[in-house]
């Protein structure tokens, strides 16, 4: 029998979940050798494992993935807090743990770091005394969404709206059309980022669920981004 593994900090159990959705060596807390790792893929409980020597092993339930949080998620947590609004996790609305510290450039303010106890999420904002950059430049002309960015039409449907298009556009199409950002990004910044191989996760996409991370994985392996 495999033995207990033993008690980790919430950063810890983050950070090597990190490593392992980052493709890097993850190295024992115990023996600091490197652990076996892999991905468990089932519909009902999808879990990470990882094994060491001597019986050591770890399992971190993955529904849904852990995420790397986006400036625009920061931004939104740090204004919770400050309200002393317990700020939530943006993939499964999971109170954050969250943590401050003097900022290192400026101590009279604070630099904030979050950590979802669920999925492990996590993000750090580090106070610069800057502008927003989306402040100082004037907005883009907005472009014109597509026809099929309607979350009321059914996924079939928009498939069918988008099959003359190219990679980008399906998987466009495929996303949930929500602009929720539970991923990180809007949707069509999602497809950007899975088309060009920015992002390699295509598991994100919260409300469109296993229909959507199917047809996504569908789509990225016929395109030989996914093997």
């Amino acid at each position: 029998m495999f033995l207990p593994p033993p008690r980790l900090t919430l950063e810890q159990r983050s950070q090597m979940l990190q490593k392992f959705w980052a493709a890097e060596p993850v190295v024992s807390p115990i023996t600091g050798r490197s652990l076996r790792t892999f991905y468990v893929d089932r519909a009902f409980n999808p879990q990470v494992v990882m094994v060491g020597q001597g019986r050591e092993h770890y399992r971190f339930d993955q529904r849904p993935r852990q995420i790397v949080y986006s400036q625009g998620h920061l931004k939104t947590m740090i204004r919770s807090a400050k309200e002393r609004a317990n700020p939530v996790c943006p993939q499964d609305f999971q109170p954050l743990v969250s943590k401050r510290t003097p900022a290192v450039r400026f101590p009279v303010e604070w630099d904030w770091h979050f950590v979802c106890p669920k999925c492990l999420s996590f993000g750090s904002w580090q106070y610069t005394d800057k502008a927003d950059e989306a402040a100082k430049k004037p907005a883009a002309p907005k472009k014109e969404a597509p026809a099929f960015h309607d979350e009321t039409i059914p996924l079939p449907k928009r498939m069918e709206m988008a099959k003359d298009g190219d990679l980008f556009l399906k998987l466009y199409a495929a996303m949930a059309q929500t602009d929720c950002t539970a991923c990180g990004y809007d949707c069509e910044g999602y497809a950007k980022a899975l088309s060009t191989g920015a992002e390699k996760n295509f598991t994100l996409c919260v409300p469109g669920k296993q229909e959507t991370e199917s047809l996504l994985k569908q789509l990225l392996t016929g395109a030989g981004l996914v093997k």
